[in-house]
C-alpha cells in the first residue's frame, strides 16, 4: 500500500512539472550566453533555450507609434529579428514579403530592429506595410543582440521565432541565402521562399 502510495505521488510530481510552463524571459540571459555560428551549438541552444518556451506579453511600438500587445494577437505569431547593416537580411525581403502575402490575416508578422527609427525607416521602404516594424530604443554595442519591451534575443540576423496562438515558441530559424556569383538572385529568392513557407506554415490550420 505505501509502495503505490509513494509511485502515485511520484507520478503526480512528474506530471505536474511538465506541465508547467517555462517562459523563455526568465531562461534566456542564462541560457543563451553566445551567438555562435556553430551549427551544432545553434541547434543545442534552441533545443534547449526556446523550443517549447513561452513568451511572456510584450508591448511593442512600431516606427508608426502603434503599440501592439502580444497577448491581444490571437493568431500564430512570427516574430522576426533583423540589422539594416545586415546583408542577408535584405536578400530575405522579397521571400518575406510573399509570406506576408500568402499567410495574410492567418499569421502575424513582428520585425524587431537593433537599428533605431532612423535605419528602421530605410528598410521599411522595400517590406511589405503589414510587417509590424519596432526599432529599438537604443543601439546595443554587442551587434548580435536587441532588448525591446523586454524581449531579449542574442542570436543575430535575420532570425525568426514561430510562435503559436498560446504563446509557445514552436521553433527558431536563423539566416538566410543572398545572390553570390555562383547563385542568382532568383535562385537565392527561392530557396529563401521555401525555407520560410516551410518554417511557417506548421502553426497555420
Amino acid at each position: 500500500m505505501n509502495k503505490l502510495l509513494l509511485l502515485l505521488t511520484l507520478l503526480f510530481v512528474t506530471q505536474t512539472f511538465s506541465q508547467k510552463k517555462i517562459y523563455y524571459k526568465d531562461i534566456v540571459d542564462d541560457c543563451i550566453t553566445t551567438s555562435s555560428t556553430d551549427a551544432a551549438m545553434l541547434d543545442d541552444v534552441v533545443y534547449n533555450c526556446i523550443k517549447d518556451k513561452y513568451i511572456s506579453n510584450y508591448d511593442f511600438t512600431s516606427i508608426n507609434g502603434e503599440t501592439i500587445s502580444t497577448k491581444d494577437i490571437n493568431v500564430p505569431i512570427v516574430l522576426l529579428t533583423a540589422a539594416t547593416w545586415c546583408a542577408p537580411c535584405w536578400g530575405e525581403i522579397p521571400a518575406l514579403n510573399k509570406m506576408v502575402e500568402k499567410y495574410d490575416g492567418k499569421v502575424k508578422f513582428i520585425m524587431l530592429f537593433w537599428d533605431m527609427e532612423k535605419g528602421v525607416k530605410r528598410m521599411a521602404e522595400k517590406l511589405d506595410k503589414r510587417i509590424f516594424l519596432v526599432p529599438s530604443k537604443e543601439k546595443l554595442k554587442n551587434k548580435s543582440s536587441i532588448r525591446i519591451s523586454g524581449f531579449i534575443h542574442k542570436l543575430d540576423y535575420p532570425s525568426a521565432y514561430l510562435i503559436t496562438e498560446n504563446k509557445k515558441i514552436l521553433d527558431f530559424k536563423r539566416g538566410a541565402l543572398t545572390p553570390t556569383k555562383s547563385r542568382s538572385k532568383d535562385e537565392a529568392n527561392k530557396i529563401n521562399e521555401k525555407e520560410l513557407d516551410d518554417f511557417i506554415k506548421h502553426v497555420v490550420k
